[in-house]
């Protein structure tokens, strides 16, 4: 397998990466806020790629125009990719999710599910069922050589704009105003009311702000591939809602982070070679087998009482983790009479789980080494590197880390 097909393949996961991220701080926001998933965020940002490409094709964006006349015409496009989704998102809280505030959880849910049903046909009536497309644009095929590898111009625009609106955003939550009262409200609603932050208007700010990275996000798909399908935001909200979860819901870098390794991991499985994939499952085997060996038990000893603190005791719970098959099964399988010993019990079962999984699957890449996974086994990768990972780390690879109950 040749160095160019490597990067060429790192760049075009890193691409996919930094889209999903876009969709999934949208989702991350509003549940750091309200602790609540908006299932119509696909819909948002399918709505900002469609906006982009009709105001395109009005503007009658061809290659014979000079680069200032396009640069104003995309940057109109840009515009119209922005203010409709953020109008839309804004409608959205106001009239679909505000009303419901307080009630159960399942209520506001289905009224998520409802919406984005309505928002989907709503975009069939307004823009019609076929595909938008794309002007046939030189920038959208353009690239450049890099050490001999060719690699797309709009891939290093997705990635460094990506990349910018992130760092933006973390500014914007951490050190402006409306931020602070964004993490107060997410902390204490009622707490924030009382210290006189507007909680209407910052939960409406954070519809708006996550509904414009998603339509950006819709224009730089849209771009990428040159067409855009009415019923898409489904999928990349699904994907993007996966990242939030791999990441650690609620956390903006976990979101980033869990796209970028749901982005590598689609690409990376249907574009390289098992062989050389396994070399990535057998590194996750040797981290997972010292998460399990080594960190937990540390961890999992902090959890003993003082009154029950000897070495007995100490080795039994590093025995549960160390020596899973036979004393997390034996404490299991008895009457149980500790709690920390089953907890830990049980999570050790998982972890070996994980692992033996891991271990299987890097034997079998080895001895299939020059099969490829073909393309449609794609989301399959995904969700299945998202469950080892979620056993491995229940709360995402940047989540809080809920202490377990015993």
């Amino acid at each position: 397998m040749s160095l160019d097909h490597i990067v060429t393949v790192t760049v075009g996961g890193l691409t996919v990466g930094m889209i999903y991220a876009l969709i999934a701080l949208g989702y991350t926001m509003v549940y750091g806020v309200l602790k609540f998933i908006n299932f119509a965020h696909g819909e948002v940002f399918t709505i900002g790629g469609y906006t982009a490409a009709f105001t395109l094709l009005a503007l009658g964006v061809n290659d014979a125009m000079s680069p200032i006349v396009m640069a104003g015409c995309i940057l109109l496009a840009l515009l119209a990719a922005v203010i409709a989704p953020m109008t839309v998102g804004f409608l959205i809280e106001r009239i679909a999710y505000r009303p419901l505030r307080g009630r159960s959880r399942i209520i506001p849910l289905l009224s998520a599910i409802g919406v984005s049903i309505v928002m989907q046909q709503l975009i069939i009536l307004v823009f019609g069922p076929t595909p938008v497309s794309m002007p046939a644009l030189a920038l959208g095929s353009a690239s450049f050589s890099l050490g001999g590898i060719r690699i797309r111009v709009l891939a290093v625009v997705i990635i460094v704009v990506s990349a910018l609106l992130m760092i933006g955003l973390t500014y914007l939550v951490r050190s402006t105003r409306i931020g602070k009262a964004m993490r107060a409200t997410s902390q204490d609603m009622e707490a924030a009311e009382m210290m006189g932050i507007d909680t209407n208007k910052t939960i409406a700010f954070t519809f708006i702000v996550g509904s414009a990275l998603a339509g950006i996000g819709g224009l730089l798909v849209v771009m990428y591939y040159g067409s855009l399908k009415y019923d898409a935001g489904f999928l990349y909200g699904l994907k993007a809602f996966t990242s939030a979860v791999l990441g650690g819901i609620g956390n903006i870098p976990g979101a980033v982070v869990g796209a970028l390794v749901l982005g590598m991991t689609e690409t990376y499985g249907v574009s390289l070679d098992l062989g050389f994939l396994a070399w990535f499952v057998l590194a996750g085997l040797v981290l997972g087998l010292y998460i399990q060996m080594v960190r937990v038990p540390g961890r999992r000893l902090q959890h003993i009482a003082e009154d029950r603190r000897t070495p007995e005791y100490e080795k039994s719970v590093k025995n549960v983790y160390r020596l899973a098959p036979y004393f997390a099964v034996k404490t299991l399988l008895a009457e149980r009479t500790d709690a920390l010993l089953s907890v830990s019990a049980e999570h050790a079962v998982r972890l070996m789980c994980g692992n033996a999984f891991l271990a299987a699957s890097a034997a079998a890449m080895f001895v299939f080494g020059d099969v490829r996974i073909d393309t449609r086994w794609q989301p399959v990768i995904a969700f299945v590197v998202l469950m080892v990972i979620l056993m491995f780390r229940p709360s995402g690879i940047l989540g809080e880390a809920i202490t377990e109950k015993v």
